[in-house]
């Protein structure tokens, strides 16, 4: 046997329900800071007003844990808030090619176009990212051409009249870790004050 055929060895979290969940929210925390990370840019869906799945790659704001949250950062006029108006379900899915790890969040979704959160995360956004939200046409509106799409910062408040913050709260996550002497799969549901952790076939 050579150094190539030898395995390399299993993670912690590999066969621990209770470090695999730790895992899951860590690398979630780590993907807000982190822009390479896949992390960073999940893809988020939710239920549109005509009962299809649709979705989208959005950036990771924040992550609070105990709160069970995930924040996302969003133009109030964009057709995604009317669909979590009539039906808040939602899901959340991350691919790391790199660390080898899926998960799959199922969420409740929930806007906020006002109040402490929604001004501490205009705050914190770049001036480069707020031009996104000085756009006077709503998001999706039909245009002759890329240019065609007019901004003003003044007529928005420099945008922040159309900021919003998406908040998805995670209520069961799948986990999926490839490894090539087994996949390791588990479920993680939370029940009352706790998470109930299972594995699963892969």
């Amino acid at each position: 046997m050579t150094k190539a055929d030898i395995p390399p060895p299993l993670p912690a979290f590999y066969d621990d329900l209770d470090l695999t969940l730790d895992a899951a929210w860590t690398y979630l925390a780590n993907g807000v800071k982190d822009r390479h990370s896949a992390f960073h840019a999940p893809s988020v869906a939710t239920v549109s007003c005509d009962g299809e799945p649709d979705v989208r790659t959005m950036i990771l704001r924040g992550v609070d844990r105990p709160a069970r949250t995930l924040r996302f950062h969003t133009d109030h006029r964009a057709g995604k808030l009317a669909h979590i108006s009539a039906n808040p379900a939602g899901f959340v899915h991350i691919y790391d090619r790199a660390a080898k790890i899926q998960l799959r969040l199922t969420c409740r979704m929930t806007a906020e176009t006002s109040g402490l959160r929604v001004d501490a995360a205009w705050a914190a956004t770049r001036p480069m990212s707020r031009a996104c939200y000085q756009a006077v046409r709503d998001p999706g509106t039909p245009v002759t051409a890329p240019l065609d799409v007019e901004y003003d910062a003044q007529a928005t408040n420099d945008g922040f009249a159309h900021f919003s913050v998406l908040l998805a709260q995670v209520s069961r996550i799948e986990w999926m870790y490839l490894a090539a002497r087994g996949h390791a799969r588990a479920r993680f549901l939370h029940e009352g004050d706790a998470w109930t952790g299972t594995w699963l076939t892969p």
